[in-house]
């Protein structure tokens, strides 16, 4: 115990002296032009996350705007917010190149999103646009959407399945509800093919990563010291990501290997049969992209 102590003092000792320092005999040229914020200690940061979660959002905002105005900086990364609409259109519309990107992602977010390689994480350049534009075009046109009226029927026999189940018995519809529309949205993303055994284990997995991200935001203070204070939750986050990738890849391989199969059929002028595949899925449209290669940010 006494030999982690002082392994521990020596990482945090120096870095807290430069703090001091810093707080002490600030510079007088901040690289930044911030808008207000609350308090920031050195090390810690802001007291205020350290009491709340950002589920209380909403009403810490409101506080921040009686006390800053229109425009406020939540913490020292930072996060901006801004409440009045003109604010708003000068720096979405007016200057909107400037602030199309994402704030840098933390390390967690980095690991549960393939390194930002997903539509909501990644950086705005090549390859955001490339999957915005293959997810509207692909996915969200008038055409597409209607061919998914098989799974809709698909999804709404499971639905009703399901409350019939509960006859007599008093039901909470909304849990049916959510669970029918998930069965929707991994049909969509992954084809009609797939039981309900397999959507049970994708809803397990993807509810264990959602229950568990806000617990993981420690993480991202001083990775290589969180790194080992809190080994066991690193290695809890790593075997998620992992659990994930164990359930993902064999669906995206099983769907690379129709599509290889139906193009060949379609090269050899074979009919597909009509129960071999009805329709075109989310992960259909993402293995024909091609990733353009760009700097991090």
């Amino acid at each position: 115990m006494e030999t982690w102590l002082i392994i521990i003092s020596s990482l945090c000792i120096p870095a807290i002296l430069k703090a001091l320092f810093n707080l002490l005999f600030p510079s007088r040229k901040p690289t930044h032009n911030l808008p207000p914020s609350p308090f920031t200690w050195p090390i810690i940061g802001n007291l205020l996350w350290l009491r709340k979660s950002f589920a209380d959002l909403e009403p810490i905002l409101r506080d921040l705007y009686s006390k800053f105005g229109p425009i406020a900086n939540i913490t020292s990364r930072p996060d901006i917010f801004i409440s009045d609409r003109f604010l708003i259109h000068q720096a979405l519309i007016q200057n909107g190149a400037v602030f199309a990107d994402r704030p840098p992602a933390l390390i967690t977010r980095r690991i549960v999103s393939s390194n930002l390689h997903t539509i909501n994480t990644a950086v705005y350049g090549p390859t955001w646009r490339l999957l915005r534009r293959n997810l509207t075009v692909e996915i969200f046109n008038h055409s597409r959407v209607k061919s998914y009226s098989h799974v809709r029927k698909l999804v709404l026999q499971i639905l009703k399945k399901k409350l019939s189940l509960k006859s007599g018995e008093a039901v909470l519809v909304v849990n049916y509800l959510r669970y029918a529309m998930f069965c929707l949205l991994v049909h969509m993303c992954f084809g009609d093919k797939l039981d309900e055994s397999q959507i049970k284990k994708i809803e397990d997995a993807q509810r264990c990563m959602l229950l568990n991200l806000e617990a993981f935001n420690i993480l991202n203070f001083w990775p290589k010291v969180t790194k080992i204070l809190f080994y066991k939750k690193w290695k809890y986050l790593l075997q998620i990501r992992k659990n994930h990738e164990d359930l993902f890849i064999p669906l995206i391989t099983a769907k690379k290997k129709v599509k290889q199969e139906n193009l060949s059929k379609v090269k050899e002028d074979k009919e597909i049969k009509d129960g071999e595949e009805h329709i075109v899925s989310y992960v259909d449209t993402l293995l024909d992209l091609q990733l353009h290669e760009e700097e991090e940010t």
